[in-house]
């Protein structure tokens, strides 16, 4: 069997695993990223829905929309307010605040960066990970 990552909240209400393989960590820069975080942006890792299990405290998530935010939405503990996994759109897989995580996950540094476009002005990003004006699939910032 192999070993899982385990993930939990600040005040360890909720609690969750994951077996197998993870996708790379990313960092979105998005101004409701910075706000959810309350940094420059929301590293997050992919991770296959059929691999992630709850183990406690899946009652504790409150969701927050953004009125108009078209779609967007963040979701959290109620109790610490620390942000938690939440499922894309499809449900085959989902967004994972790397943060969480209380074991060394193995990657170092991040895959891309995201919504770079509307990075906080006091952000200098200086890995070579490939900078987006916005999403995945729009222009892609040279350096």
């Amino acid at each position: 069997m192999t070993s899982a990552l385990h993930g939990s909240c600040l005040c360890g209400e909720i609690r969750f695993e994951i077996h197998g393989k993870i996708g790379p960590a990313g960092q979105c820069h998005c101004s409701k990223c910075r706000k959810v975080s309350g940094t420059d942006g929301n590293a997050v890792f992919y991770a296959p829905a059929a691999s992630f299990r709850w183990l406690a405290g899946e009652d504790m998530i409150q969701r927050f929309a953004v009125p108009d935010g078209g779609g967007w939405s963040s979701h959290f503990c109620r109790q610490c307010g620390s942000p938690v996994p939440l499922s894309g759109n499809d449900g085959k897989f989902l967004f994972v605040p790397a943060g969480l995580l209380d074991e060394d996950p193995g990657f170092r540094g991040y895959a891309a960066h995201i919504f770079v476009g509307s990075k906080a002005p006091w952000v200098c990003i200086a890995d070579s990970a490939p900078q987006y004006e916005t999403g995945f699939g729009s222009a892609r910032i040279d350096r």
